[in-house]
């Protein structure tokens, strides 16, 4: 304990070291920008869309991250990560484990998943991801097409109600990539460690005043651990229809087809490190693993109403079947269907008011998931008899309205949305008792920033904001007495508070530096027990407090040479949680790092070759409430190389790279609170891969 106490107070006094060297940088910024700044910015603005008022990012009052995945080409593209690495602010698990997805958290938010992504809202090309309760998971997204990605660090309920404790919008291949031509098409294969194999191909037309885009990706391997393999086929089918000189209609299919992703599961720490690559007994005699396939829809439509005011609203359905073997006999066999669906309407004006400029945004959504969950025993990997059958509804209803003024040097931005939520719960296996329940979550959020522009290219900024989190239909239903409907589960709620400087330096470098302080109550936490051993359970458990500072800066040497480095550091403490007499106040969260960043370089070499190289850190990681263990911090090297010939208007692009370079042994996975002290996944020793894209 002694060294956690030493730990925490050496985080702390690095924190308030950046923020008091970020103040003392201030004035040097400000005195290099009179007398540079007129004739040096000559980079492209940024545009920011996940604010929901469009705007630049030197508009935005809020610290946030554009990533462009420039590499992704020369990338072995297994992951989401290999993309989110970009932002302080981030922080992934599970790569490697294709059945529990990979688990995101901003600034902490997130971090109580086993699988998926909770308590952050994915956007993806204007369309929600995330679903009515707050689960999102990333296993249908389309890496290959991905073009840029927005990073919303704060909280953001204002704008997007539940489990938007941070947003992740991204957006994929649209009209940009045609250009000047009618038709392109793209196709990649690729081959990596434990025969993994990657296909994949895009192809794009533009007929008249419609644009077509599909892509299709194949993806299979063997894994690192036993029982670690998987199989999945995807297809993006997205059509732009222009309509008129002002509106525009568009149309995205996407199917998802995974049939097998194995759990190896986690082991513990004798186990993780004398044999890192085996899996867990339970997980290999109970079958453990799931199959998915997923369909959705969404037709949006914009239209310039005047030079003022735009509309935008969206439909969209999903379809989500789910069916998993868990490494336990008891309920150990989930079958899943899901109908998601949804809509939303806005409308933005933009106004000039003397020296004022008012931009707004008022909308609705509308949102609506159905679940209907069944359970049987697990018999050694066989469906055994019914244990649960329920019909789960999570109903959404909100509103909300968006402001910004911009005067002189001053930027205000303010938000405000209030959700109705109804959830219930309808046991149609009555033999065992009634298990039915229901609940209403309503919430209001409020946002509001204050920016002011100390130079044309520098701002100062400080935020406030809140945000909510409702337990998710899974874990309201995972009940540990039996009984069914967990009505004792509350939402989370946090506010959020922020202070920063960004801008851009010597005429092409952007940089960020902010520091943000969170207070959360209510926080739900996993946990196990003995009597089902590998079954997560949630409880609220008081409250925490997060407290970081962030630094981000890219800068391109020359235009052959480009770097980027981040880093973050983070406190995040239990404030109030007493637990059967014990208490964890002033405990690390688990399951999150201490501190993390990274470093990446680009450089062109000889105009045909791209040599790619990444450094990640990762600070100290507890696995449990009683921070009895820990994973020590870890640097994760990566690099690859890439050659570009065009022969016959063909372009041809073999690249080779490897991932891990220097074989760090780390857990790619933990599992927060697991009994038995099984918190561990590891991750494979070093990956290689190679392949040929080419581009017609």
């Amino acid at each position: 304990m002694n060294n956690k106490r030493t730990q925490n107070r050496t985080l702390k006094n690095s924190i308030y070291s950046v923020v008091l060297l970020a103040a003392c940088l201030t004035p040097y910024f400000s005195l290099a920008q009179t007398t540079n700044d007129t004739n040096l910015i000559h980079l492209k603005p940024v545009t920011i869309q996940s604010t929901k008022i469009e705007k630049t990012w030197m508009q935005s009052t809020t610290s946030s991250y554009y990533i462009k995945p420039e590499s992704k080409d020369q990338q072995a593209q297994n992951s989401l990560q290999e993309y989110l690495v970009e932002s302080p602010s981030v922080f992934s698990l599970n790569v490697n484990n294709k059945a529990q997805d990979l688990r995101i958290s901003i600034r902490g938010f997130g971090s109580r998943a086993q699988f998926g992504v909770r308590g952050v809202k994915i956007i993806v090309d204007g369309i929600p991801e995330t679903t009515t309760d707050g689960q999102g998971q990333t296993d249908n997204i389309n890496l290959g097409i991905i073009e840029n990605i927005e990073v919303l660090n704060n909280g953001s309920a204002a704008l997007y109600g539940n489990a938007s404790g941070g947003v992740i919008n991204i957006s994929t291949l649209d009209a940009s990539a045609f250009e000047d031509k009618k038709y392109f098409a793209r196709l990649g294969t690729e081959f990596q460690s434990f025969n993994g194999q990657q296909h994949q191909f895009t192809a794009g037309v533009k007929l008249n005043k419609t644009l077509i885009i599909v892509h299709g990706n194949h993806y299979q391997g063997d894994g690192y651990r036993q029982n670690s393999g998987y199989l999945s086929n995807n297809v993006n089918l997205r059509v732009i229809q222009e309509l008129s000189k002002n509106s525009k209609l568009e149309a995205i299919v996407n199917y998802m087809d995974s049939p097998q992703a194995d759990d190896p599961g986690g082991v513990n720490y004798d186990q993780y490190t004398d044999d890192p690559s085996s899996a867990r007994d339970a997980n290999i005699n109970y079958n453990a693993g799931e199959a998915i396939s997923k369909l959705k829809t969404s037709l949006r439509f914009t239209s310039n109403l005047s030079n003022r005011l735009r509309l935008n609203s969206y439909v969209f359905y999903a379809n989500r079947d789910f069916f998993s073997f868990q490494p336990y006999e008891n309920s150990g066999v989930i079958d899943l269907g899901r109908n998601f669906y949804g809509h939303g309407t806005s409308l933005s004006g933009k106004f000039n008011l003397k020296e004022v400029i008012w931009q707004w945004q008022a909308g609705y959504e509308l949102s609506s998931q159905q679940d209907l969950r069944e359970r049987f025993d697990n018999l050694d990997g066989e469906v055994g008899d019914q244990t649960l059958y329920q019909d789960e509804l999570f109903s959404n209803a909100a509103g909300y309205l968006a402001t910004d003024f911009t005067y002189n040097k001053w930027v205000l931005n303010a938000a405000v949305r209030y959700d109705l939520n109804r959830i219930e719960v309808e046991d149609k296996r009555l033999s065992d008792g009634d298990g039915s329940g229901s609940t209403n979550l309503d919430n209001i959020n409020y946002s509001a920033g204050l920016g002011y522009n100390i130079t044309p290219s520098k701002m100062v900024f400080v935020n406030y904001s809140t945000s909510f989190e409702t337990p998710t239909l899974n874990e309201l239903s995972n009940n540990p007495d039996g009984s069914g409907f967990n009505e004792s589960l509350k939402a989370q709620s946090a506010t959020h508070y922020e202070a920063g400087l960004k801008g851009y330096l010597f005429d092409k470098s952007m940089f960020q530096v902010s520091a943000f302080y969170i207070e959360s109550v209510d926080e739900l936490l996993p946990y196990q027990i003995e009597a089902f051993q590998g079954r997560d359970f949630y409880r609220n458990v008081g409250e925490t407090q997060r407290r970081g500072v962030e630094l981000f800066i890219n800068y391109p040497f020359t235009k052959t040479i480009k770097a980027s480095a981040n880093w973050a550091f983070y406190d995040f403490t239990f404030t109030d949680f007493v637990e059967e007499g014990e208490s964890y106040n002033g405990n690390f969260l688990p399951g999150l790092p201490n501190f993390q960043g990274n470093f990446h370089l680009m450089v062109q070499v000889l105009k045909h070759f791209n040599v790619d190289v990444q450094n990640q850190v990762l600070g100290q990681i507890y696995v449990d409430n009683d921070n009895s263990e820990s994973q020590d911090p870890k640097n994760i090297t990566s690099a690859s190389v890439k050659y570009t010939l065009e022969k016959w208007g063909i372009q041809f692009q073999p690249y080779v790279g490897v991932n891990n370079i220097f074989q760090t042994k780390y857990a790619d996975n933990i599992r927060i609170n697991a009994y038995g002290g099984r918190y561990y996944e590891a991750a494979p020793n070093m990956v290689v891969y190679g392949g040929l894209r080419v581009n017609l």
